[in-house]
């Protein structure tokens, strides 16, 4: 068997792998590749992924045992060799996207008044579940059948898990400050740290939850606009 028949049979094998697992795998498990570390990470799984099919494609061209490690090590340069082009062309397009300042950082307009009004938290019979301070309240986050509170207690983030559903208690609060983002979230403005415009959205930063980044659907990112944000 000629050393280019070969080649052409491991690149395809290469390039299907890599095909599936961008346009099915990821889409599938719902990966979202937001940070560098994430992108690195989906990299070495991707290589990993690649690789075995490589290592299939030669266990049935030369009949090696398909457990054989040493085997294995020898086909992941075959597997370098289809993947290097597409992964250099995708951090190039990583590394440029941040040049050209894709992701664009905004301006927000609101100003976060102290409020010492307290909102009445309740239940889906109507029952108040929790009384607090509006500004104390962080945002909301809906799960299934209960949402879940997210509120400052002391400057540390807590959370209570309540039995009702977003909507409505979007329409119980009726409060200028709690902005509906997403069919999953609510915030309160007043705790908005940052909104970053990506090519995917809006994506929020809240006080005491900066790790967690919240997104803006396209159903929402309208009004949330229209009330938040002034672009430079």
């Amino acid at each position: 068997m000629s050393l280019f028949f070969i080649l052409t049979f491991f690149s395809v094998a290469g390039m299907t792998a890599l095909v599936l697992t961008q346009f099915v795998v990821r889409p599938l498990l719902q990966i979202q590749i937001i940070t560098h570390v994430s992108f690195i990470f989906w990299l070495f799984f991707e290589f990993f992924l690649i690789s075995i099919a490589v290592h299939t494609v030669n266990h049935l061209i030369t009949q090696h045992p398909f457990l054989d490690v040493t085997e294995y090590l020898q086909t992941l340069k075959y597997t370098l060799l289809v993947t290097v082009l597409p992964y250099f062309l995708a951090i190039l397009l990583l590394y440029v996207q941040e040049q050209l300042q894709v992701v664009e950082e905004l301006t927000l307009k609101v100003n976060r008044p102290i409020n010492i009004e307290n909102v009445n938290i309740n239940d889906e019979n109507g029952k108040v579940v929790m009384s607090l301070n509006s500004k104390n309240v962080v945002y909301f986050k809906s799960e299934d059948n209960y949402i879940l509170l997210y509120y400052n207690v002391d400057n540390q983030l807590k959370k209570e898990l309540i039995r009702t559903n977003l909507k409505k208690l979007e329409l119980e609060l009726n409060h200028p400050n709690f902005i509906r983002i997403h069919r999953s979230y609510m915030i309160n403005s007043q705790n908005l740290v940052s909104a970053v415009k990506t090519s995917r959205g809006y994506q929020l930063k809240m006080d005491l939850a900066s790790e967690v980044q919240l997104p803006v659907s396209g159903t929402y990112q309208e009004d949330f606009e229209n009330r938040l944000i002034q672009k430079r």
